[in-house]
C-alpha cells in the first residue's frame, strides 16, 4: 500500500528540515508517531521547512524537528506523522480517501507506534510505583487506591494525558504492536494542595473518569488481539503498568497473540464504549468506519460534516447490512458516546437466539408521576424485572447513570444526576458486594453532599430530570439523545402479566390509544432493545416503543406462560384470535 515516509535530516548550517521519500509503502521500515494535535485554541499555524503546507502544531510541539530528531523518537529513521504525512496539497499523488483508508494499515505494519505525551507527568510518583512493582506481588485494591490519593493533590499522573481521551489516538494505540511512550514533560511532584470535601470529591471523580478512559483502552486492546475477556480481566493490571508507569509493551510478545483485529471484535460498538472525544466531529466517522469492512472514505470526507458523513456511510451497502440504525445525527456531538447513540446493535452479531412471538395481548401504559415519593417505587420496578448487568453493558458512559460526571451541585441538576445514579445502580453494585461493603461504599458522600437539598428543587425540574435520567437507562443514550427522545416520547410503567416493565413509548399514543390495542411483541434485539410495544392499527403491529430489557424472573413467567400455551405469533395478535 503506498504511504508517504519522511525523515528530519540536517542541513550543513545546523538547521532541520523534512525529506520526504520518492516512493513508500507499508512494507517498508519506519516508526509510526501518534500524538494529540492540540486545541484550536491553542494550536498554532507554522511553517516547516520541507512541508507544502501549514503545520498545525501543539505548545508541546513548537520545536517538532528537533523533538522528532531524538535519539528516543525517531532519530534519523524514516517514520510516519499525520502531521507532515497526509498531503493537504490540492493534487496529491495518493488520493486523500486512499490516504486516511491506509492509516490503520500504515500504524499494524510499522516497526513501532510511538506514542508523545505532552502533559507534565510525576517523576516521583512514577519511581515509586515502580519499586513498589519490583518489590514482589502488589495489592492491585491498594495500589489503586494510593494512585488516586496522589493524584487528589498532584495533578500530574500520565494517564491524565489527552492522549487517552482522543479518537484518533486510540485507533492508533489498537493497531500497534509495539508500543513506546515518550513523556516529554518529566516533573516534579506539586502535591500539598488542599481542597474543600466538595473540590476533593470532584477532583477523584474526575481522576476516577481518565483511569478508567486508561483501562477502557487496555480492555479494547486486549479484545482487538483475540484475547478472551477472562483472560482480558487476569492480564489488565499487568498492561496497565506496562503502559502507564514503564511506558511501553509488545502486546504480541508478552501477551501471546496475534495482530489485530481479532474476527469477534466489533469497532462500532467497542468504539463507542471508549468515551472519546476529537476536535474534528467529521472525526468520528473517519476514524473508526476505516476498520469496518467494505467502508469506503468519500472523495471530500474532509470537507464533510459529521452528519454528512455519517449518511454517507449508513448508505453505503455494508454498512446498512450491518447496523441497526436510526438516522438522526446531532450536528456536533461532544463526543463518540453521543455521536454513536443513534447505532442500536450490529445485527449479524446477536448475542442470544432469536425470539419471535408475542409476550403479552394484555398490557397497560401507566404514568410514573415523575415525584420523589415515586423514586422507591420506580427503582423497585427496575430491580425486580430488568436485566440489570446488560443495562450497565449499554449504558453510556458520558451520561448520568454511571454517576462518574461529578459537578457542584449549585443548580440542583448535578445533585439529582448524582441521586438517581446513586438510587438505580445502588441496585447494581449490590449484586456483587456483602452488606458490610456496601455501607462503605454508600458513605463516600457523606460530608460532601447533602441529598436534603433535592427537597428545595421545583416539581418541573425534578420530574423532567427524572425522565432523563431514565431514558438514559432504559435506551443506553446520552443526555442530548434522550432531550431528543422526550421531545416525541415519554417514560411509562408497563403493567403486563410477567411484572412491571419500565418503557419508554411514543407521546400521541400513549395518550389516545385503548387498553386493547396493546401488544407486547418480542424480536430478536431483545437482548438489546427489550421488548416492544406494539399498536394495533388496521390490520398491522406498528412499533410505538420499547420495555427494558427483562431479567430471569420475567423469562420464568414467559415460559410458564408458554407451557400453558396461552401465547401468540404476530399474526394472531393483529387479528384478536
Amino acid at each position: 500500500m503506498d504511504i508517504y515516509l519522511v525523515r528530519i535530516r540536517e542541513r550543513h548550517d545546523g538547521y532541520l528540515y523534512v525529506d520526504r521519500k520518492p516512493h513508500a509503502t507499508t512494507s517498508d521500515d519506519y516508526i509510526a508517531i501518534s500524538h494529540v494535535w492540540g486545541t484550536p485554541d491553542t494550536i498554532q499555524e507554522s511553517t516547516v521547512e520541507g512541508v507544502a503546507w501549514k503545520v498545525s502544531l501543539s505548545p508541546g510541539k513548537q520545536d517538532i524537528l528537533s523533538l522528532l530528531r531524538r535519539r528516543d523518537v525517531c532519530g534519523k529513521e524514516w517514520f510516519w506523522m499525520d502531521l507532515f504525512c497526509i498531503d493537504q496539497t490540492d493534487s496529491p499523488s495518493i488520493s486523500i480517501s486512499d490516504q486516511l483508508m491506509a492509516i490503520p494499515s500504515i500504524y499494524k505494519s510499522s516497526r513501532c507506534v510511538k506514542i508523545l505525551i505532552e502533559n507534565p507527568v510525576c517523576i516521583s510518583w512514577q519511581e515509586k510505583a515502580i519499586q513498589v512493582f519490583e518489590r514482589g506481588p502488589v495489592d492491585k485494591e491498594l495500589f489503586y487506591e494510593e494512585e488516586l490519593r496522589h493524584g487528589r493533590s498532584c495533578p500530574h499522573l500520565f494517564f491524565a494525558d489527552p492522549w487517552f481521551e482522543r479518537l484518533w489516538t486510540r485507533q492508533e494505540g489498537l493497531y500497534a504492536t509495539k508500543l513506546d511512550f515518550i513523556v516529554l514533560k518529566p516533573a516534579p511532584c506539586v502535591r500539598g494542595r488542599r481542597q474543600l470535601p466538595v473540590a476533593q470529591w470532584i477532583a477523584h471523580g474526575a481522576l476516577l473518569a481518565q483511569r478508567s478512559m486508561a483501562e477502557i483502552f487496555l480492555r479494547d486492546k486486549l479484545a482487538y488481539h483475540g484475547i478472551q475477556p477472562d483472560a482480558a480481566e487476569e492480564a489488565l493490571f499487568s498492561i496497565y503498568f506496562d503502559v502507564v508507569y514503564r511506558h511501553r509493551v509488545n502486546i504480541l510478545l508478552v501477551y501471546d497473540c496475534k495482530p489485530g483485529p481479532d474476527p469477534a471484535y466489533n469497532p462500532i460498538m467497542e468504539a463507542w464504549r471508549s468515551w472519546r472525544c476529537t476536535t474534528k466531529p467529521r472525526d468520528y466517522i473517519l476514524a473508526v468506519f476505516p476498520d469496518v469492512d467494505g467502508y469506503q472514505v468519500p472523495p471530500e470526507a474532509r470537507r464533510g460534516s459529521f452528519p454528512e458523513l455519517f449518511l454517507d456511510a449508513i448508505q453505503q451497502p455494508t454498512i446498512a447490512a450491518r447496523f441497526q440504525i436510526a438516522a438522526k445525527p446531532i450536528d456536533k456531538p461532544p463526543n463518540i458516546d453521543v455521536a454513536y447513540d443513534t447505532f442500536t446493535m450490529e445485527t449479524t452479531n446477536s448475542t442470544i437466539g432469536a425470539q419471535h412471538f408475542v409476550v403479552s395481548t394484555s398490557i397497560e401504559l401507566e404514568d410514573i408521576n415523575a415525584t420523589p415519593l415515586s423514586l422507591e417505587a420506580l427503582r423497585d420496578d427496575w430491580a425486580l424485572a430488568a436485566d440489570i448487568d446488560r443495562h450497565v453493558t449499554l449504558v453510556s458512559l458520558s451520561g448520568p447513570c454511571t454517576g462518574m460526571t461529578r459537578q457542584h451541585d449549585s443548580d440542583g441538576t448535578g445533585l439529582l444526576r448524582q441521586h438517581f445514579s446513586e438510587t438505580f445502580m445502588h441496585v447494581a453494585v449490590s449484586q456483587f458486594l456483602p452488606q458490610e461493603e456496601m455501607t462503605k461504599f454508600s458513605l463516600r458522600t457523606n460530608g460532601v453532599l447533602s441529598f436534603n437539598k433535592i427537597a428545595d428543587i421545583p416539581a418541573k425540574t425534578f420530574a423532567l430530570e427524572l425522565k432523563r435520567f431514565l431514558v438514559c437507562l432504559i435506551c443506553g443514550v446520552s443526555l442530548p439523545t434522550a432531550d431528543t427522545v422526550l421531545e416525541a416520547a415519554d417514560v411509562v410503567r408497563v403493567l403486563t402479566p410477567h411484572g412491571t416493565l419500565l418503557g419508554v413509548i411514543h407521546k400521541g399514543t400513549g395518550l389516545t390509544a385503548k387498553k386493547n390495542e396493546f401488544i407486547l411483541p418480542c424480536s430478536s434485539l431483545w437482548d438489546r432493545q427489550g421488548f416492544s410495544i406494539g399498536l394495533r392499527v388496521n390490520g398491522e403491529v406498528c412499533i410505538r416503543g420499547r420495555t427494558i430489557i427483562p431479567n430471569q424472573n420475567v423469562w420464568d413467567s414467559i415460559k410458564e406462560t408458554l407451557s400453558r400455551g396461552r401465547t401468540c405469533d404476530i399474526d394472531d395478535a393483529i387479528s384478536g384470535t
